[in-house]
Parts: structure tokens; C-alpha cells; sequence
């Protein structure tokens, strides 16, 4: 007996030493066989007063029984056999206030009993660092929303797929801000998520994806409720938003763009996920209706993610299925051919001839229209170069600049290199971009053309008339030659507000001292009707179909040869007073 307490006494000066939370329990009763003074000291309660009760009075606060991480729990194996080496988890501490790391360990007691030694580590704050780490990475801090990783990890442990995915993205919201600060694009998000909230609608959480994206995750739900509450969404979008930045009350209109998963359809990973929403949320775009990912829109994405891979490899194997094709630009006044567009055509290897409005969107999206382009344009100067087509009275080759050439810092450079290594004079090259591109004359895009000018090539204005910003500064454009679309001329034969609408682009054009090229010429009517508007040069399938660099070559005659349909249409339009 004496031998025991000497046990129980060393054992109680060394649990007495540590500053961290130690009491022992009898394995079979829960009594407190043992509590040391920090323990004790903390809870404020007397230890002789602690030591024979039940331990979950002094851990869960009250009688109710064993604790959810009971120690005598962990240690049984399957069989039921005592395992001796220490178990650690973490839990929350009613009594004492704090979220503690729990290490039990099985022992066999002074007198020979099964006991279990347990000590408790405040790990309050380090908890609370977790947390904040995870805040920090998994949420946005604007919203306080969780964001794109979050989304992905959920979507991770969801491998079932029994969940729908509502995705909406602001269109206008960069406008917004810019109009009304940043404060007023926060407040209407916010706007936003407190409608979806008001529907209290269950097992579901709403994340921002990026800046202006935002997903709604709903386990269990069909795609019927989620459909409707996309469509609900989307109309809510056709009526202003009310909001408050500030002190003051403000109504914001903004558009957006919808879409609807069903995480049933299968995915491999959250990536392969959000970027059909992606793609999903851009045919809503473009469509301006609530877009539901199905089964036929997969075949279809799925051929477009196979269609972009080709893309790719052609691109990355030395432009491999591209080719140059030049549509000649016709003078009515000389007759004969004046100058060549050139465009690009591509076959992939595994889809066949892809339309160019497919393949360049395609190109934009992923970052590869610089390449196409840069190819395009040294393959047009090389060919023409070859042609020696530049040695023919005012000839210019027309080639098409992206966007993402106009804010290349490079692109002049580039230009340069092109027209040296083949000869080619650059008053004989036009380069081209849309009138949808804003052209801002003194910033960058401004000193970009005045580089090239000095070069002597000309400066074209594609689509011109589309749009009507440029309408009021069009003297101040630093370009020489606009190009209308096919539009303006599909029924120029019978619709009076067509003609009308032609020869005032015409007069628009030559008061700004520009050439103006008709686009989309198909029949001897349209033509003659162009000629009485005053269009300088045409462009279309009544003069030739884009050509091959061999057709190009076996028509170059064509550069020197009055062509005797324009003295036919001047005959005509003369006998007709026209």
C-alpha cells in the first residue's frame, strides 16, 4: 500500500509540473483518479473536489454521460482490445472555454487497474489561425463569399455529381464601376446575394468564381427548380437594382449572363467543370437567354475542347492545315483589279474546313491570334512580294490586325521584319483593324499607327458604319481607307434606305478625305448601284472568289486589264440617266 501512494505521489509532483491540462481516469467508472493543479486552477474549482467524480462533469459541463471524443473510445481496436499507444484528437471544451488537443494514453494505475491518462493543450489560437489561413484562402475578402478554390475542393468531395450549378456573370460591371466607383459595383453584388438569399432555399452556397462570376452550388436539387431560378435570375436583370454606396440611393442597370449545370452529366475534375461554365456562360452571352448545359451541349462542347486541341497542335506544328487565300479589290474607274485581302483559311487534320469565324473566336480565346496573325501576314507579303505584284500602279495588300496585335508592343517591329526580309515596300501594305476596337489617337494604340505611317503604310478601318462612335471624330481617325460591311449593300437593289445609307458613308468618307471600299459585292445590280453612291473600290464574289497563291499568280493579269464589265454597267447606267 505505501509503495502504491509512493507511486501515486511521484506521479502527482510530475503532472503538477507541466503548465498543460492532465487528469487520469479509471477505464471502466470515469473516476478521476487523478487532476492536476493547472487543471484544477483554471476551472477555479478545488482539486479533492474534482478527483472521484465523473470526468465529463468537469469536460462537457454537466451529467449527461461520456464525451463524443471519450478517450476509452479510442483506445479499443476492432477486436476490443486496449491499444496502448496514444490517440489525439481535437475538441471543444465546455468548461474550460477553449478548443483543446486531447492525447489519451492507456496506463495501468498504482494498484494495478486499467486507468487512462489524458492531457489537454489549449490550441484556441492556433485554431483561430486555421481558420483565418483557411478564410484567407478560400474566401474572397470583398464578399466575404467562398471563392474558386473552395468551389473546386467542394466539388471535389461531390463525386456523385447529385448537384446542380447555377452560374451568372456580369456583363456591364466594369462599366458600372468606372461610372459610379467600385463602391456601387460591391453594393449591387451584394444586392444580388441577398435576393438569392431571401429565397431561403436549402442545401445550397453561393461563391464568387472570379471578379464578376458566381456560382450557386445545390445538392439534391433537380434541374427543373434549377432552371427556374435561373430563368427568375435572369429576368430579375431586365429591372434596375437598387443600392446604396454611399449615403445616397442608387438605381443600377446591369445585363447578365446565365447558365445551368447538372453535375450528373459527369465531369472528371472541377477544372473540366468550371470551364464548361465558362463556355456555358459564353453562349448565354451570345445567345441573351438562360443557357443549360445537356446532353446535346456537351456533345457540342466537347467537340469544340477536341476542336481547340487541334487548333493547338497546328498552330505549335508550324501552322500546320493553314493557308492564305487573297479576294481581290477591284477600281470601277480604272476597271481592273487594284490590291488583294488576304485571309486565312484552316483544315484541321481531324474536323476538316473549319469556318474562319469559328477558328479565329477560337484563336482569340486562347491566346493564339497573335501567331495566326503574324504567320498571315508575313505568308500575304512574302507571296505578294514573289508576285511582284507591288510594281503594278497603286497595288496595296490589305491584311487584318486582332486586337491583341494592336496592344502588341512588338507589332511594329514585327511589321518591319516581315516587309525586309521579302522587299516588299510598306507603301504598298494597308493594314486593317475593326471599327469595334476603340482607336484612341493619344494613347498607345494612337502612337502605334503614327509609327507605322511613318513607314508609309496605310491605315484601314474595317466594319466602318456599324457602330457610330466614330461618326462625330471620323476627320480626327488616323486612317486612310474604310471598309463597309456586307450588309450595307444585300438589298441595295430594291431598299431605298440601303442606297441612301451607301452614298452617305461615301460622302462621309470622301469629306474626311478617305477611300471607302464596298465589301460584299455579288451581282452586276449591286455594282452599278455602288457606282451611282460613289464608292471607290469594290470587293466581292461578282469579281472573284478568294483565290489560292496559284490562282492569285494565274490572274495577275487581271492588275492590268480593264475588266469589261465596268464599261457594260457604264453604258448601262448612262441609257438609264444614271
Amino acid at each position: 500500500m505505501e509503495n502504491h501512494l509512493e507511486s501515486a505521489e511521484a506521479l502527482r509532483k510530475f503532472v503538477d509540473s507541466a503548465a498543460v491540462h492532465i487528469y487520469v481516469v479509471d477505464y471502466k467508472t470515469d473516476e478521476i483518479l487523478m487532476v492536476n493543479n493547472f487543471y484544477a486552477g483554471t476551472l477555479g474549482v478545488a482539486r479533492e473536489r474534482m478527483e472521484g467524480r465523473r470526468c465529463w462533469e468537469f469536460v462537457t459541463g454537466f451529467d449527461g454521460g461520456p464525451c463524443p471524443f471519450c478517450p476509452r473510445d479510442m483506445d479499443l481496436d476492432g477486436n476490443g482490445v486496449l491499444d496502448p499507444n496514444p490517440r489525439t484528437t481535437e475538441a471543444y471544451n465546455p468548461t474550460l472555454g477553449i478548443w483543446g488537443r486531447w492525447t489519451g494514453q492507456v496506463i495501468e494505475w498504482v494498484d494495478g487497474r486499467q486507468a487512462h491518462i489524458i492531457t489537454v493543450i489549449d490550441v484556441s489560437n492556433e485554431k483561430l489561425l486555421r481558420e483565418e489561413l483557411s478564410r484567407l484562402a478560400y474566401y474572397d475578402k470583398y464578399l466575404n463569399l467562398p471563392n474558386r478554390t473552395k468551389l473546386e475542393k467542394d466539388l471535389e468531395e461531390r463525386a456523385s455529381g447529385n448537384y446542380c450549378i447555377i452560374a451568372f456573370d456580369y456583363i456591364s460591371l466594369r462599366y458600372i464601376n468606372d461610372a459610379y466607383g467600385r463602391n456601387a459595383g460591391d453594393a449591387l453584388m451584394k444586392a444580388v446575394i441577398d435576393w438569392l438569399r431571401s429565397f431561403n432555399l436549402q442545401n445550397f452556397e453561393i461563391y464568387r468564381v472570379d471578379g464578376d462570376e458566381f456560382c450557386l452550388l445545390f445538392d439534391h436539387a433537380d434541374m427543373m427548380s434549377a432552371c427556374g431560378l435561373a430563368d427568375r435570375l435572369y429576368e430579375r436583370f431586365k429591372d434596375p437594382w437598387e443600392v446604396r454606396p454611399g449615403n445616397d440611393e442608387t438605381f443600377i442597370s446591369c445585363k447578365v449572363s446565365v447558365c445551368v449545370v447538372d453535375g450528373r452529366t459527369g465531369f472528371k475534375n472541377p477544372e473540366t467543370l468550371l470551364s464548361i461554365i465558362e463556355r456555358t456562360l459564353q453562349i448565354s452571352k451570345e445567345s441573351g437567354n438562360v443557357s443549360v448545359y445537356n446532353q446535346e451541349m456537351d456533345m457540342i462542347l466537347k467537340r469544340d475542347f477536341q476542336l481547340e486541341v487541334s487548333l493547338k497542335n497546328c498552330v505549335l506544328n508550324g501552322m500546320q492545315g493553314f493557308d492564305v487565300y487573297f479576294q481581290p479589290i477591284v477600281d470601277p474607274k480604272r476597271g481592273m483589279w487594284l490590291g488583294v485581302e488576304a485571309l486565312c483559311r484552316w483544315e484541321s487534320p481531324e474536323f476538316g474546313r473549319i469556318p474562319p469565324l469559328i477558328f479565329i473566336r477560337m484563336a482569340e480565346q486562347i491566346g493564339l491570334i497573335g501567331t495566326i496573325g503574324y504567320w498571315v501576314l508575313s505568308k500575304a507579303i512574302s507571296v505578294c512580294a514573289r508576285l511582284k505584284l507591288h510594281e503594278t500602279e497603286d497595288f496595296f495588300l490589305d491584311v487584318n490586325l486582332s486586337p491583341a496585335q494592336m496592344s502588341d508592343e512588338s507589332l511594329v517591329s514585327k511589321v518591319l521584319m516581315a516587309l525586309q526580309q521579302s522587299g516588299f515596300p510598306g507603301s504598298s501594305l494597308a493594314l486593317e483593324v475593326t471599327e469595334s476596337e476603340e482607336i484612341d489617337k493619344g494613347g498607345y494604340a494612337g502612337t502605334t499607327i503614327e509609327r507605322l505611317q511613318a513607314l508609309e503604310i496605310k491605315m484601314a478601318l474595317d466594319d466602318f458604319g456599324t457602330g457610330y462612335s466614330n461618326f462625330n471624330n471620323l476627320k480626327s481617325l488616323p486612317v486612310g481607307i474604310l471598309k463597309t460591311e456586307k450588309q450595307f449593300i444585300d438589298d441595295i437593289v430594291v431598299d431605298k434606305y440601303q442606297q441612301y445609307l451607301s452614298y452617305l458613308l461615301a460622302e462621309l468618307a470622301h469629306a474626311a478625305e478617305m477611300k471607302l471600299i464596298a465589301e460584299g459585292v455579288e451581282t452586276k445590280e449591286q455594282m452599278k448601284k455602288l457606282m451611282k453612291n460613289g464608292a471607290d473600290y469594290y470587293q466581292g464574289y461578282l469579281f472573284a472568289k478568294p483565290l489560292t497563291e496559284r490562282e492569285l499568280e494565274e490572274n495577275k493579269e487581271k492588275f492590268k486589264t480593264v475588266d469589261p464589265i465596268f464599261d457594260e454597267a457604264r453604258k448601262e447606267l448612262a441609257q438609264n440617266g444614271g
